[in-house]
């Protein structure tokens, strides 16, 4: 819990006991009921087979799966600023996220490219029904996600974080504005070569993070005392599906995508440890490509430019669009 929250007073309120009862379940001299393990497990998201130490097979995921209808995004992205403010209060912590895809945080500094992501889960990925003859335009902006969005990676750059990626990072985007180039996805035909100049700048933006190893908004600089919270890991080779690890005040989760948008999170010991022994190789055998010579950085984003190039000029692949 929060510096600022009593836990006798959260678990006398929830169990809808009084304070003197809360003291004897937490000292042990009462044994909580079922319906109160209930209760608490379903509030705090805590598996009761992992507090019994079940060794099955068996792995309790959480789901959240995203709603095509606005406010699913909203709640897909509040979930995000809950995650990392909750990290941000814990007194020990690490985060290792595997990025076969940039991270969504990145894109709010550049909301054209934000909307297109939107518009683009929402029609290939969700089937919204309003946006199947959609089309997508520059004018037309979803201003209260992308306000939401600006709001969490604001919470993201204060947090330290390593990542992990790989060159499939960052060609995803430019896979699937040509596939919509090419589809007729878009209002008028200037608007994949604008968003690929945006893009553009958004990898020159990431380049220069990477090399100072700090996160900032675009347009912002680095104060010469400014911690280094961003540790960038690349390895072409070792690569997982996109997959979170968080390690709080001793408690470890997991998050791991499905289906590109939705999430499956778990406390599993066992499992939690496993992902993490996984993560702990991959950065083993990868480059560390922040924070140092601009050799390694250099050696990462110079393909990524010749790749952009070819995409501006035609000369594309679309493979892996979602």
């Amino acid at each position: 819990m929060p510096d600022h929250i009593s836990i006798v007073h959260e678990i006398a309120e929830m169990l809808e006991i009084s304070y003197d009862s809360a003291y004897r379940r937490l000292r042990g001299d009462k044994d909580l009921s079922i319906d109160e393990m209930k209760i608490l497990s379903t509030r705090y998201g805590i598996s009761i087979d992992s507090l019994f130490g079940n060794n099955n097979a068996d792995i309790l995921f959480q789901p959240f799966m995203l709603r095509s209808e606005e406010s699913g995004f909203e709640e897909w992205l509040r979930l995000r600023i809950q995650e990392i403010s909750k990290i941000k209060e814990a007194r020990t912590k690490e985060v290792i996220m595997v990025a076969r895809d940039l991270p969504i945080f990145y894109y709010f500094d550049f909301p054209e490219l934000a909307a297109f992501k939107i518009f683009f889960w929402k029609k290939m990925l969700l089937h919204n029904p309003e946006y199947h003859d959609k089309l997508f335009d520059i004018n037309d902006m979803p201003e209260q996600l992308l306000n939401q969005g600006k709001h969490l990676l604001s919470s993201y750059n204060t947090a330290n974080v390593i990542e992990i990626w790989c060159q499939e990072t960052f060609m995803r985007l430019m896979q699937q504005i040509e596939f919509c180039r090419i589809s007729g996805f878009f209002a008028n035909r200037q608007i994949a070569d604008y968003l690929l100049g945006k893009y553009e700048s958004l990898i020159r933006h990431m380049q220069d993070q990477t090399e100072k190893g700090c996160k900032f908004h675009l347009g912002h600089s680095v104060l010469e005392d400014g911690d280094e919270n961003m540790k960038i890991f690349f390895n072409e080779v070792l690569l997982i599906d996109n997959t979170v690890f968080i390690q709080r005040d001793g408690l470890k989760k997991i998050f791991m995508t499905h289906n590109s948008l939705d999430l499956l999170t778990t406390t599993n010991p066992a499992f939690c440890n496993q992902v993490e022994k996984s993560l702990r190789l991959i950065m083993k055998t990868g480059n560390h490509i922040s924070g140092t010579s601009g050799f390694e950085c250099n050696r990462f984003f110079t393909p990524l430019y010749e790749k952009l190039e070819e995409f501006k000029k035609g000369v594309y692949s679309y493979r892996y669009i979602l």
